[in-house]
């Protein structure tokens, strides 16, 4: 039976709804910081995921620095206390010990209680690390848990070179919307572990970009033909791709949700190398550099905030100016002269 201990609530599940229409209209933007419900989420699962959670806020408050205090500062964090890089810190703090505790901890814990008997400490790892990377996935959170740390997804190749480029000339490029819905909507399904229909979403974006290129076609294979012909890409290209395109179309074909398959036939590897290898060909399709459209994205959004801070500071300006010219001088008489009746 599956574990629907740690299914999102209604309001999650409202949050998500939410997040998706955000992203259709503007694209998607990956966080340096962890969001209240997502700490919210993990603290739940902490306690869920082990029987003596208070040793794992005990050993994360030292690493945090609180040495003095039994309030758990890492708890509350994660329970919405400071704000999200705070939170991002107590976050990996209470997940690393989390798993040493896993791995060394040993010591049974007093039941304190005369009829019962001690109990050995458990906690589950693999379970909250898979709870915590699919939740920070979903919040687009730029930091995951993998190989047994906590590490920022730009340090992965595929994510800064491909995935994170990738969302970001979908989203700036309003010709892609509809391939920027379906590449969005695979993420959002491979972080619920929908790897089968994260899969199929994945090559639907494929399609929709070529299409958005005015590449029309049947299959992704019949479009890369088209493109070719139309010389929307060169014949090197053409052969470069193909057999990158033939994996893309026959894999969806095979094993994605539109097709026969079994339950569990897609693994997660297998969906991100769907999702890294589409996005790959798209990012070559635009003829743009990965840390081109990164850095055009980056320039945007400082020049708009510099924009905004001139306009606020013209009309503050505007408006200090404005009120001084309708001061009254109080050493000024009726007739515009001085001398006359003092203010005082």
């Amino acid at each position: 039976m599956r574990d629907t201990r740690l299914d999102p609530l209604p309001s999650e599940l409202r949050r998500r709804r939410e997040q998706a229409a955000i992203e259709l209209e503007h694209g998607i933007e990956w966080l340096d910081g962890c969001p209240a419900s997502v700490g919210a989420e993990i603290a739940a699962a902490v306690d869920e995921l082990s029987n003596v959670s208070y040793r794992v806020y005990k050993q994360a408050d030292r690493r945090l620095g609180n040495t003095t205090s039994y309030d758990w500062l890492s708890q509350k964090r994660l329970r919405g206390e400071g704000d999200d890089v705070a939170r991002l810190d107590a976050l990996a703090a209470v997940v690393g010990a989390f798993v040493w505790l896993a791995e060394n901890d040993e010591e049974w814990e007093d039941s304190g209680e005369g009829y019962r008997a001690n109990y050995e400490p458990e906690y589950d790892a693999e379970k909250l690390i898979e709870v915590l990377n699919d939740r920070l996935l979903y919040a687009r959170v730029d930091w995951s848990f993998e190989d047994g740390q906590f590490q920022e997804r730009g340090n992965f190749v595929m994510h800064s070179e491909v995935l994170r480029p990738a969302t970001t000339l979908l989203a700036d490029d309003p010709a892609f919307v509809r391939a920027s819905a379906a590449f969005q909507s695979a993420l959002t399904k491979l972080s619920k572990s929908e790897t089968e229909v994260a899969l199929t979403e994945a090559a639907t974006s494929l399609q929709e970009f070529f299409r958005a290129l005015g590449v029309d076609g049947n299959s992704l294979s019949t479009q890369l033909d088209n493109a070719a012909k139309a010389k929307v890409i060169s014949g090197a290209d053409r052969g470069i791709m193909k057999p990158l395109i033939d994996w893309v179309n026959g894999d969806r074909s095979q094993r994605g949700n539109a097709h026969y398959h079994r339950a569990g036939d897609v693994s997660k590897a297998d969906a991100w190398l769907m999702m890294h290898v589409v996005g790959a060909v798209m990012v070559r399709l635009s003829n743009r550099e990965p840390r081109d459209i990164v850095a055009a994205r980056e320039k945007r959004a400082a020049d708009a905030a510099a924009a905004k801070e001139q306009q606020e500071r013209t009309e503050r300006d505007a408006s200090q100016a404005v009120a001084a010219a309708r001061e009254p001088d109080p050493w000024e008489t009726p007739t515009g002269g001085y001398g006359g009746d003092s203010p005082f």
